[in-house]
């Protein structure tokens, strides 16, 4: 399969490594420094099967329908999109994927064997990691571009806690600034008190859920990508399958509600 790459940031390497993992071609890859129209193009005269968007966050959108449109597959880093609309409306398209490799995770399968519904749970989301004066000042410290530390930083974490636990019926006690979301998430059978922040220092960064006092610590590394987890994402779109557009809804659904509460 051939796939042409829209983005050339910290990401791509590790699309790069898991496309070689599947022998799969990389026929272009370009990046927004080369012309404002230039992934317009790309997408339109590609000889690529699949297109790769690894792009900031308030471009996922329109990369993607323009893609799909053209009759493309897409493969999308988090979040697909940073609204529940632009999400519903790519819901009409198939050969979709969104990248959320957390699901792959060791901790993952082995909750998602675990946990059962008649069980009640008491959980501590703590993403909690160091993010520089070069982070801030990127794309991903503008709301308008990313969606804001919630979206950034907690896709992951919100998807899995909708993949594990279900549904949440009850939002409370939000506190939201540019670097720190907190509050308490509840479902028919668990409670869950969160926090997402980029302002941990560098030497305790934790990515851990806490589920009736046991520790589940996805990573403590300085970022999600070097758990090596994306060559699931691409193995599972060689098979037609993966996060479509209709289920990533839910966790950002999920992160819409968070932030209005705290309104």
């Amino acid at each position: 399969m051939k796939f042409a790459i829209i983005g050339k940031g910290f990401i791509y390497p590790r699309h790069v490594q898991a496309i070689k993992s599947i022998n799969g071609e990389i026929v272009e890859a370009i990046s927004l420094e080369d012309g404002e129209n230039a992934w317009k193009e790309m997408i339109k005269n590609t000889s690529a099967d699949c297109i790769v968007v690894l792009t900031p966050n308030d471009l996922h959108y329109p990369m993607c329908k323009l893609a799909l449109d053209c009759r493309k597959k897409v493969i999308c880093e988090k979040p697909i999109s940073i609204t529940t609309k632009d999400c519903i409306d790519l819901q009409n398209y198939e050969n979709i994927f969104v990248v959320l490799q957390l699901r792959h995770h060791p901790l993952a399968k082995e909750l998602k064997e675990n946990i059962k519904p008649e069980n009640k749970y008491e959980i501590e989301m703590d993403i909690s990691v160091y993010r520089d004066k070069k982070y801030y000042d990127s794309w991903k410290g503008q709301t308008a571009r990313s969606g804001g530390v919630l979206f950034n930083l907690g896709s992951h974490y919100f998807d899995m806690l909708l993949y594990l636990f279900g549904d949440v019926k009850r939002i409370s006690d939000v506190k939201i600034n540019d670097k720190t979301g907190s509050g308490i998430l509840e479902g028919d059978n668990y409670i869950c008190r969160f926090k997402v922040s980029t302002d941990e220092p560098q030497t305790s960064q934790r990515r851990v859920f806490k589920i009736n006092g046991k520790d589940y610590n996805f990573s403590s590394q300085d970022n999600l990508s070097y758990e090596d987890l994306h060559k699931y994402v691409y193995q599972d779109f060689l098979e037609n399958k993966g996060v479509n557009p209709e289920e990533s809804l839910k966790a950002i659904e999920l992160i819409e509600k968070i932030y209005q509460s705290s309104i």
